[in-house]
């Protein structure tokens, strides 16, 4: 897949999510970009799917300052 990638012309890398929706939309273009911007981007525009699940799933956790625990524990309290 990276080989066939790496030598297409035009490229079909982008810089930028913005630039890979537009080639997305002008058709004839898919763009794998990760799964919460990815679902950010479909849920404000009805012309953009994901096609498939995940291909790979990442967990991750928050540093905070000593301290700062409680006032963090309240605020994820009142989020959910």
């Amino acid at each position: 897949m990276w080989r066939f990638m790496e030598n297409k012309k035009p490229s079909v890398f982008v810089s930028t999510y913005d630039e890979g929706i537009r080639r997305v939309l002008d058709g004839n273009y898919a763009f794998l970009m990760e799964s919460t911007t990815l679902d950010y981007f479909v849920h404000r525009n009805c012309n953009l799917t994901q096609i498939g699940g995940l291909l790979d799933s990442k967990y991750f956790g928050i540093a905070t300052p000593i301290g700062i625990r409680p006032a963090f524990r309240s605020l994820y309290k009142q989020s959910r």
